[in-house]
C-alpha cells in the first residue's frame, strides 16, 4: 500500500507543473502580491500601536492626552470648568441584560468636564423607554452620581424615509446644548473609558484639519468563555480586516459606533453632515466619511481609542451573514456622485475583488503546503535537480515555499496585530485582568485560520450579492434603497403584517413634529 502510495505521488510530481506555465505564473504573481499587501499593511497596524504603547508605558501614562501634557512640562490638569462641554449623542433600540450596566459605565467614563447624555429612542412603545426612564430616576436618587451628566431622553418617532438610526440622531442633534463644544455619537452598547473622550477630544484640538474623530471596535475572549463558536471565529476574522484601516492614525473610513466632532462643524451647511443625512440618509458613517473626503479635511483615530466587547459564545452563523450583509449594503448607499464612486470602489475593487484574491491565496498557499510535504516524501525538488521554469525562472518548490511563508507570515502579523491591540486595551483599562483568557492556543490558531478564511468567503459573496439586491433586514425592518438612498420602509404591525408609509409623507411629517425632551 504505501509503494502504491508512493509511486502515484511520483506520477502526479511527474506531471508538467502548472507553477511553471508563464500565464499562470503570472496570475499567481498577483495574488502572491496582495498576500504581501495584507501583511504589510498589518505590520504597519502593529508597529504603531507596539510604539504608542511602549510610549505611554515609558511615561507612566494611561492617555495620549497625558503624556503629550508631560512631555511638554504641563503637569496639571485643566479644570472642570475649563475643560470642553461634550454632548454624547446614544441611539438606543431595545434592552437587554447588560443595558444599564452599559449606561452606567457610558456615564462615568468621560473626560472630567461637563457632559450631557442624549438617548435617542424610536418610540414609547420601546422597551428602551421605560428602562431609561427607570436608569434616570435611579442615577437622581444617588447623591454620589448627581452632577456626572444630565440625561435627556428623545422619542424620535419611527422613520420611513431614512435609516432609524440617521432619524434617532437628528432629532437628538435638536436638542444638543448651544454651548456644547464637541458632539459624540455612541452606540449605546460600546464599552467606553475616560481615555477615549479625553484623547477624542484632544486629537480635535491639536489639529484643526480633522474633522472626525473616531474610536475603533475589538473583541475580545474573556477569562469565563468556555468556548467560541464557528461564526465567533468569523467575526475575528472580519475585525482582523478591519484593522488594515487603522495603520495610520489619519484612516481612511469610519466607524459609526464612535464618532466626535465640533459641535459647530456639525451643524455646518457648506460641510452638509446634517443635510445629507436628512437626505434619506442610511449609513451615517459612511455619509459622514465622505463629507470629510468631499471637504478636504482629515479622519483621526488615536491608538488608544479602541471600544471593547466581549465574543458572545452564542452568535450564530446566520447573525454573522446579516451583519456582514449590512455592512456591505451600506456600500452601495451615497449622497452624492463623488459618494457613489468612493463607495463602489471600496464594494467593487476592494471587498469583491481584492479579498477573493485573499481567499484564493490562502487556498493556493493550502494546496502548496501539500505539495510541498509531497514532494518531501517522494524526495522530489523540483521537476528535475537543475529544474529552473516560468517566467521567473525559479524552481517549482522554490515557489510554493515563497506562497507558504508568505501567508504563514502574514496570519501571524494578523494574530500580533490582536495581541498588541488587547494590551493596549489593558493598559488603558481599569480591569486589566478581564482581557487575559484561558483558551488553548492551538485551537484558537486554528479556529482563527479557518473563521478568517470563511469571513473572506462570506464578505465577498455579500458584496457580490448586494449589486443584485435593493434591500436588507436591519434591526427586524427592511430597507430599500434606490439611488442610493433610502426609497421605502417597511414595519410589521402587533399582528405581525407588514406596512409602510410613503418616504415623501413621512419626511414632511418629520419636518413638521417637533419633538420634545423627556
Amino acid at each position: 500500500m504505501d509503494l502504491y502510495l508512493k509511486n502515484s505521488v511520483e506520477i502526479w510530481l511527474d506531471v508538467e507543473d502548472w507553477t511553471c506555465q508563464p500565464l499562470l505564473q503570472a496570475g499567481l504573481a498577483v495574488i502572491f502580491t496582495v498576500g504581501l499587501a495584507f501583511t504589510l499593511i498589518w505590520c504597519m497596524t502593529w508597529l504603531r500601536f507596539y510604539r504608542e504603547l511602549l510610549r505611554l508605558r515609558r511615561s507612566a501614562s494611561t492617555c495620549i492626552s497625558e503624556m503629550k501634557r508631560k512631555e511638554a512640562g504641563q503637569q496639571q490638569q485643566a479644570s472642570k470648568k475649563e475643560l470642553p462641554r461634550v454632548s454624547v449623542l446614544l441611539p438606543v433600540k431595545g434592552v437587554h441584560s447588560r443595558s444599564q450596566h452599559n449606561w452606567r459605565h457610558q456615564m462615568e467614563s468621560t473626560h472630567g468636564g461637563d457632559v450631557e447624555f442624549i438617548f435617542c429612542i424610536e418610540s414609547h412603545d420601546d422597551p428602551a423607554y421605560q428602562a431609561l426612564k427607570s436608569f434616570r430616576e435611579e442615577r437622581n436618587s444617588d447623591v454620589n452620581r448627581r452632577g456626572q451628566g444630565q440625561i435627556k431622553i428623545v422619542v424620535a418617532g419611527l422613520s420611513f424615509h431614512s435609516s432609524q438610526k440617521i432619524h434617532n440622531l437628528l432629532e437628538g442633534v435638536k436638542h444638543v446644548n448651544p454651548q456644547s463644544d464637541y458632539v459624540l455619537f455612541l452606540d449605546d452598547d460600546a464599552e467606553m473609558r475616560p481615555v477615549i473622550m479625553r484623547d477624542l477630544i484632544f486629537h480635535l484640538e491639536e489639529d484643526p484639519s480633522v474633522l472626525v474623530a473616531t474610536g475603533y471596535p475589538h473583541e475580545y475572549i474573556s477569562p469565563t468563555t468556555t468556548s467560541i463558536s464557528f461564526a465567533g471565529f468569523m467575526l475575528l476574522g472580519y475585525r482582523k480586516l478591519a484593522y488594515l484601516n487603522i495603520s495610520l492614525l489619519h484612516p481612511p473610513a469610519l466607524w459609526g459606533g464612535c464618532l466626535m466632532l465640533r459641535r459647530r462643524e456639525l451643524m455646518d451647511p457648506n460641510i452638509g453632515i446634517l443635510e445629507a443625512w436628512k437626505e434619506r440618509g442610511y449609513s451615517d458613517d459612511m455619509i459622514m466619511g465622505g463629507r470629510v473626503h468631499r471637504c478636504g479635511r482629515r479622519m483621526c483615530h488615536p491608538a488608544t481609542c479602541v471600544l471593547v466587547s466581549e465574543v458572545d459564545p452564542q452568535y450564530s452563523v446566520s447573525r454573522h451573514f446579516n451583519y456582514i450583509g449590512r455592512q456591505m449594503f451600506v456600500l452601495d448607499t451615497y449622497s452624492d456622485s463623488t459618494d457613489k464612486t468612493q463607495n463602489y470602489i471600496l464594494l467593487v475593487l476592494v471587498c469583491i475583488l481584492v479579498l477573493s484574491t485573499a481567499l484564493v491565496f490562502h487556498l493556493i498557499t493550502i494546496a502548496y503546503s501539500f505539495r510541498i510535504a509531497f514532494r518531501l516524501w517522494a524526495g522530489e525538488w523540483g521537476l528535475s535537480s537543475e529544474s529552473y521554469c516560468g517566467f521567473f525562472q525559479l524552481q517549482p518548490m522554490a515557489l510554493e515555499i515563497l506562497f507558504v511563508a508568505n501567508c504563514a507570515f502574514s496570519f501571524f502579523v494578523s494574530m500580533q496585530v490582536d495581541a498588541v491591540i488587547t494590551r493596549m486595551c489593558q493598559h488603558v483599562s481599569d480591569q486589566p485582568e478581564k482581557f487575559v483568557h484561558h483558551q488553548n492556543m492551538l485551537y484558537l490558531v486554528c479556529g482563527s485560520i479557518v473563521g478568517y478564511m470563511a469571513n473572506l468567503g462570506v464578505q465577498a459573496s455579500c458584496a457580490f450579492g448586494t449589486l443584485f439586491t435593493d434591500s436588507i433586514v436591519w434591526s427586524g425592518v427592511r430597507y430599500y434603497r434606490k439611488h442610493g438612498k433610502v426609497e421605502a420602509v417597511w414595519r410589521t404591525d402587533t399582528q405581525g403584517k407588514p406596512y409602510t408609509v410613503p418616504a415623501s409623507v413621512s419626511m414632511q411629517k418629520s419636518m413638521a413634529t417637533k419633538t420634545i425632551v423627556e
